[in-house]
């Protein structure tokens, strides 16, 4: 008898093991995102008691990723092109839709700069996310090109692999200035450093999510994945760190 129920037990938790790798998510996102999905993970893994792992890097190098078939459920980039990409390629399981919306900002070291073109000046080193691979880095590009200063500024460029990458120059007093997203001045490592101003005339950057071909959970796992990411809860969560609502 005692045989039979252990051999139940086991039984069970392997049962269960199983249920539990099932409902995990591979959620893909864009480097900017992290510190805000951080705080949803956590909210959406104390509501459903069932866990999401996120895959951080370059909206660009996800991209890649992904048409080469990496396991990912659901791929969240800082901007629509790449998950355009993604589903024009037949990797998305529908046309993307747009979650939020970002801006770019400027950080500098020195609190005592009142412009952006003065904190270029003074800075010895910038530092932006590469513009091949991360939307932010090629707003960046696109901006400072529309001001006449791509040019004069490039001597000091430091390039990052992504904004998360910026963002630990800047938390590091690595760079002098740096141009990243402006969730960043929202975070404890660096949100009080230095001094932040929003770009001007930089066009919000609508990031995209969609549902990947090669996601594996259960059909249930990735509608509630889904609903709680447009829910008012996570939505704060969004706006508290500076992104715009579409």
């Amino acid at each position: 008898m005692a045989r039979i129920v252990l051999l139940f037990l086991l039984l069970i938790s392997s049962v269960n093991l199983v249920r539990a790798q099932d409902e995990n998510l591979n959620i893909a996102i864009a480097a900017n995102l992290l510190p805000a999905m951080s705080q949803i993970e956590a909210l959406y893994e104390e509501k459903f008691q069932s866990s999401l792992t996120l895959i951080v890097a370059s909206s660009g190098k996800l991209t890649a990723q992904i048409i080469n078939g990496a396991p990912y459920d659901v791929f969240i980039s800082a901007d629509m092109k790449y998950p355009a990409k993604v589903y024009s390629a037949g990797n998305g399981q529908q046309t993307p839709d747009v979650l939020i919306q970002g801006k770019l900002a400027f950080w500098t070291k020195e609190p005592s700069v009142h412009s952006i073109e003065e904190g270029l000046q003074q800075a010895k080193t910038i530092a932006i996310a590469q513009p091949e691979l991360a939307p932010y880095g090629y707003q960046t590009q696109q901006w400072l090109q529309a001001q006449g200063w791509w040019e004069q500024v490039q001597s000091k460029l430091v390039y990052a692999e992504n904004v998360s990458q910026v963002n630990q120059y800047i938390a590091t007093g690595a760079v002098d200035a740096a141009f990243t997203a402006n969730s960043a001045q929202y975070t404890e490592a660096v949100g009080r450093k230095g001094k932040w101003k929003t770009v001007p005339e930089a066009t919000l950057l609508p990031h995209g999510m969609v549902l990947l071909q090669n996601s594996e959970a259960p059909e249930y796992t990735v509608n509630q994945f889904l609903e709680f990411i447009i829910s008012p809860v996570a939505q704060k969560v969004f706006q508290d760190f500076g992104y715009a609502l579409p």
